[in-house]
């Protein structure tokens, strides 16, 4: 099977840009497979073909919607499936949602009270290219990466297409439970944790909980929260500073080796306003961390709250989360039952499953257009 897979980047660190390399990866063992793309991260892997596809990137909004036009005039050429991540070309067969921006939009204007300027142009303008795609959508398969977004997809741009969802997968090798192991000690040194503390991880957007996340904290009497993020963090220090915690609040800023800073922590936290998926969560999970994650994350959908970790009803409820910090904080016994039931529950759900149901959406297609082909064959006149 010939497969091109079409993603603003390449590159193993982030949400669909994981999720190209490590698909691209496994089929190309068996398969001819291309990736078009802007920013290529080389990984050694000489059986992948890449091609670059130029973009302006001023701003988002001008990166998308140039790479779109690119892609759609670059990705030529006899395919079996053209596997687009979101609406990066026209010209494709096979689209995986990583978001539905309207929902993404909506709900942090819920969140914050009001959006930005930029954020309500690339919202509007984003918004309403997807909703013309997916309603129109025929001829192709949509793989949603939650029932969440799913359930987006067809309540607020009424896709047309035939939609699987597919959740991503994990890497449960690089992300694995690191108790009493060196490395565990080392980053504590580092954090400046002592050995009893309890740490809690948030890693991300900010603004998908930091705000709530430091207010619970305020709430403990005892307990150190790290940031791991590249958003700025001035206002979330100045929070901090007024609610008299910032002796207890590390800003790490981003880091490649966020599996440090799991094998370092005691649990997750999530309490945010949307998101298709967050692999931060199962990759915690991965780690053996019990994680606090809202019912807006599609990644909640695995979880089986109170077992193998605990799913806050309210996202903006910062008491409700800092009750749930209490509740792990105080009982270590149940965090650590937590977190072995997390990482027995992501075992189901690693990148080969991932794999391996991408290819049956793959095959459906192909066999499907391939049976097209014979019926109209035999129902030719002679």
């Amino acid at each position: 099977m010939k497969i091109a897979f079409v993603v603003h980047d390449y590159r193993r660190r982030e949400g669909h840009s994981r999720y190209v390399v490590e698909l691209a990866t496994r089929f190309a063992r068996e398969h001819e497979v291309h990736v078009f793309a802007t920013e290529i991260e080389p990984d050694g892997n000489t059986k992948i073909h890449f091609h670059h596809v130029p973009a302006w990137r001023p701003n988002t909004l001008t990166g998308i919607l140039t790479f779109v036009l690119m892609a759609t005039l670059r990705v030529r050429g006899e395919f079996d499936i053209i596997h687009n991540q979101g609406l990066c070309g026209v010209r494709g067969n096979v689209f995986t949602g990583h978001i539905c921006n309207r929902a993404w939009h909506r709900a942090l204007r819920a969140a914050s009270g009001r959006l930005k300027f930029h954020e309500w142009v690339s919202g509007t303008t984003l918004s309403a290219l997807e909703h013309l795609f997916y309603r129109t959508a025929r001829r192709c398969k949509v793989i949603a990466v939650s029932r969440r977004l799913a359930g987006d997809l067809q309540r607020l741009y009424h896709c047309a297409a035939p939609i699987s969802t597919i959740y991503h997968g994990v890497d449960l090798a690089a992300f694995s439970p690191a108790a009493g192991s060196p490395i565990r000690a080392q980053v504590r040194r580092e954090c400046e944790l002592n050995p009893q503390e309890m740490a809690f991880l948030f890693v991300g957007d900010m603004r998908k909980g930091g705000r709530q996340s430091i207010r619970a904290l305020s709430k403990l009497r005892t307990g150190t929260l790290l940031f791991v993020s590249r958003s700025p963090v001035g206002a979330y220090r100045g929070l901090a500073a007024e609610l008299g915690v910032e002796a207890r609040v590390r800003f790490l800023g981003m880091t490649t080796q966020v599996e440090k800073y799991y094998a370092a922590a005691d649990a997750l936290l999530l309490p945010t306003h949307y998101d298709s998926f967050a692999l931060v969560v199962t990759e915690a999970m991965a780690s053996g961390l019990p994680v606090i994650v809202s019912r807006e994350a599609g990644a909640a959908e695995l979880i089986h709250s109170g077992v193998d970790g605990l799913v806050l009803d309210d996202f903006n409820d910062w008491v409700e989360l800092g009750d749930k910090m209490r509740l792990l904080s105080e009982d270590r016994m149940l965090a650590q039952r937590m977190g072995t039931a997390a990482r027995a529950t992501v075992e189901r759900y690693s990148w080969d499953e991932t794999a391996a149901q991408t290819m049956r959406v793959y095959e459906e297609l192909v066999g499907t257009r391939e049976a097209a082909v014979a019926v109209s064959s035999c129902s030719t006149p002679q």
